[in-house]
């Protein structure tokens, strides 16, 4: 091989080096570029989505549907243990222990809002308070889910009602000239301080006009 062809041939091999070369840091521009420029999406469109943890449990959601929509924490057993929800008729916050019972309830609507207290496996809330257009309330019950306790002021007055254990409304204390007011098992008045004043007329109108919490029954 004479000296002219092997300065060709060298001359050839640098030509394909340098355009090696620059293809190469052509691709590493263009990589640190679109790196440099590349921004997160600032909406994530989706139906739901599912927290797991390390292990693959799933410990949350985010979901929405037609009816409702609001994000559900579980426990480790897998129970519902917090969900928070928006729907179309009320929007509320309920809470559970780790044996998934229903502990605390907080709801509202248009026309009322509740705050709730469970016992584990009521189908009742012991405690309870509720707000509406009537009034607000306050009430207790029993284990048996009995009302037993009912505070609450309404348009008519306030007054405090004590039900006994088969839930008959037995004394009253009323923000109203009647004062006290008892009643016997079968629901009838038994008596009132000032009840001897009254004729049976009277009687008979002050028996509608004893004042009830918003929550009674009629």
């Amino acid at each position: 091989m004479t000296i002219d062809q092997r300065l060709q041939r060298l001359e050839s091999s640098n030509r394909i080096m340098k355009t090696a070369l620059t293809g190469c840091f052509l691709v590493v521009v263009l990589v640190v570029t679109i790196g440099a420029t590349s921004v997160a999406p600032k909406v994530l469109d989706v139906q739901k989505i599912i927290l797991r943890d390390e292990a693959g449990n799933e410990r949350g959601q985010l979901f929405a549907t037609d009816n409702a929509w609001g994000p559900v924490l579980f426990n480790k057993k897998g129970t519902k243990a917090l969900s928070l929800f928006v729907a179309q008729q009320a929007s509320g916050l309920i809470l559970a222990d780790q044996n998934g019972n229903v502990r605390q309830a907080f709801t509202a609507d248009l026309s009322q809002s509740d705050c709730s207290i469970f016992h584990p496996g009521s189908d009742s809330a012991q405690f309870e308070i509720t707000d509406n257009a009537q009034g607000t309330a306050a009430i207790v019950r029993d284990r048996a889910n009995v009302q037993r306790v009912e505070l609450g002021t309404s348009s008519k007055g306030s007054a405090l009602a004590l039900s006994d254990d088969k839930g008959t409304m037995r004394t009253v204390l009323s923000g109203t000239n009647e004062g006290i007011v008892t009643f016997a098992s079968d629901g009838s008045l038994k008596w009132s301080p000032t009840w001897d004043k009254f004729s049976p007329q009277e009687k008979e109108r002050l028996k509608g006009l004893l004042p009830k919490s918003p929550t009674s029954n009629p």
